[in-house]
């Protein structure tokens, strides 16, 4: 699959960076793209997404990406904070996505999250743990 993508990165071996803007806008590409397992190289085999309100890791966090982005939601966020300790990076951020419910409804969602990324020994930055927080939608209720 081709990619237009406005900041520059790898499909195959993405490097969300420790430059948080940089990284914010890998992170928006690929989640905006509706490529799951795009998506889901952002994140290192064992990191842990709770982005569907259970912790998820491996393949069940694959299949979780790939059946949400199917639909190409549309995600917004503004970094509201980081921290980068040495190969460790703490990113806090507010977001919304719209996106569409089972029914064709349009769905709303908004809130928080916090990010941690690790820096592997290839010198890539990846996702470790997500864990978003939503104030409204699919995931609060």
């Amino acid at each position: 699959m081709a990619f237009d993508f406005s900041t520059d990165f790898d499909p195959e071996n993405p490097d969300l960076t420790d430059n948080t803007e940089i990284q914010n806008e890998i992170f928006l590409q690929a989640f905006n793209s509706g490529d799951g397992a795009l998506f889901n190289r952002l994140y290192l085999e064992d990191s842990i997404s709770n982005f569907s309100g259970e912790p998820l890791t491996g393949a069940a966090r694959l299949a979780f990406f790939k059946e949400f982005l199917a639909p190409k939601p549309s995600l917004k966020a503004e970094v509201t904070h980081a921290y980068v300790a040495g190969d460790v990076a703490l990113i806090g951020v507010k977001y919304s996505i719209d996106t569409t419910g089972e029914n064709g409804e349009p769905v709303h969602l908004e809130g928080v999250c916090t990010d941690v990324l690790r820096r592997g020994e290839d010198g890539r930055w990846l996702m470790s743990i997500d864990r978003p927080v939503a104030a409204t939608g699919l995931v609060a209720e």
